[in-house]
């Protein structure tokens, strides 16, 4: 006997029930998925190995707005000991036309974004010649997209530090992880006399050649600027990850939870559905132990129900889950903006979470039912 015309007449018995298991296992796959997922992209952002060995050196009077750490100390930086590079950067915070949104600008040296900033891709101009054009500027993917702005572009920002405004010609555009891809990369030059800042910057990045020395090399530069009418403070890079990280972690663990209850309640409402589905239909099954079909046979049919339920509900919320962060950008509350990258370990899992529901869902009324005499079966009504 063809077992799969059978499968099919059992699945679409009850259009209502099936859907109602289909949509809210869809649902549940989706948010775990998707919320473990965007755990995943956190972690493997904010903890790449390439943020291991740096340092941010700034002024203990930082601010945003009075950018003081003097460029002359960077050469000072460079001496210390296990120190192999310093690279400055200037901060300005800037908005765009009459909008309130904040457009974060940072004057560098463009041949050296790729060791402050993971940099993944650069379109236009390359960045070794941006500091050939004074008013060039490369400009983050996802500014771009949110601009709509283009390559060649001249476009007027205005200072939120009430001095004057910045115009740049946008020469290339920045692919990159973490907020790379949020910022506009302006020659150093060309900001500091735009702001009138000459040899002043916000901070800089300091490489050391071993991650070990860390804590000792950030002594000796603390150190060694002790009492000059600038001094500094020093925060590892991995450090200022982690002090976001726990600014969210509230959100981070809601992440988890909302996650897990979602599959917990799924699971309950899919037993639920398959016992009583499994009980309206046991004088049936009765019958079919009479016409010679064993324990073990009616047992697979009736797993293999409900494991195609479940299995094309997860399919769906993994595939929802995987093709919504490809569409649009996440923004985490008091972060990051973060873009989330599908996990396929993660769709694995969830693919998998929804055989595993469908399989224990319907383990125990299977075996009730198929433990029963066939006379007491089929006397059984509904």
């Amino acid at each position: 006997m063809k077992y799969l015309p059978l499968l099919y007449k059992n699945i679409v018995r009850n259009r209502r029930r099936t859907i109602l298991v289909f949509v809210s296992l869809a649902f549940s796959l989706f948010l775990f998925v998707f919320l473990f997922t965007v755990l995943s992209s956190m972690n493997r952002i904010m903890y790449r190995p390439s943020i291991a060995n740096n340092i941010i050196a700034y002024s203990e009077s930082y601010d945003v707005k009075h950018n003081d750490l003097p460029e002359s100390y960077l050469a000072a930086f460079k001496k210390i000991p296990h120190v192999v590079d310093a690279n400055p950067c200037l901060q300005v915070l800037t908005h765009f036309e009459q909008s309130t949104k904040v457009v974060n600008v940072w004057g560098i040296n463009p041949a050296k974004l790729g060791e402050i900033m993971d940099i993944t891709r650069v379109d236009g101009m390359n960045l070794a010649d941006l500091s050939r054009e004074k008013t060039a500027a490369m400009v983050g993917y996802y500014l771009m997209e949110e601009y709509h702005w283009n390559i060649g572009d001249r476009i007027i920002l205005k200072s939120g530090t009430g001095l004057k405004d910045i115009s740049f010609t946008i020469r290339g555009i920045v692919h990159g992880l973490s907020n790379a891809s949020y910022i506009i990369y302006a020659n150093l030059d060309y900001l500091q006399d735009v702001l009138d800042n000459q040899g002043r910057v916000s901070f800089a990045y300091i490489k050391v050649d071993d991650p070990f020395l860390i804590p000792q090399v950030s002594r000796k530069l603390e150190d060694a600027f002790h009492n000059h009418p600038v001094e500094i403070t020093t925060i590892t890079q991995k450090s200022f990850m982690d002090s976001i990280v726990d600014k969210i972690k509230a959100i981070l663990i809601a992440f988890r939870l909302i996650g897990c209850i979602a599959i917990a309640s799924t699971f309950l409402l899919v037993t639920n559905c398959i016992a009583i589905s499994i009980r309206e239909r046991t004088s049936e099954l009765g019958v079919m132990r009479v016409m010679g079909f064993t324990r073990t046979k009616i047992l697979s049919l009736v797993l293999s129900e409900s494991m195609a339920v479940t299995l094309s509900g997860g399919l769906a919320g993994v595939l929802l889950a995987c093709v919504i962060p490809m569409l649009h950008h996440i923004t985490i509350p008091a972060t990051v903006p973060l873009h989330v990258y599908p996990d396929l370990q993660i769709a694995c899992y969830g693919i998998l979470l929804s055989l595993l529901i469908g399989f224990l869902g319907a383990l125990w009324p299977a075996l009730h039912c198929v433990r029963m005499k066939p006379g007491d079966a089929i006397r059984s009504i509904g």
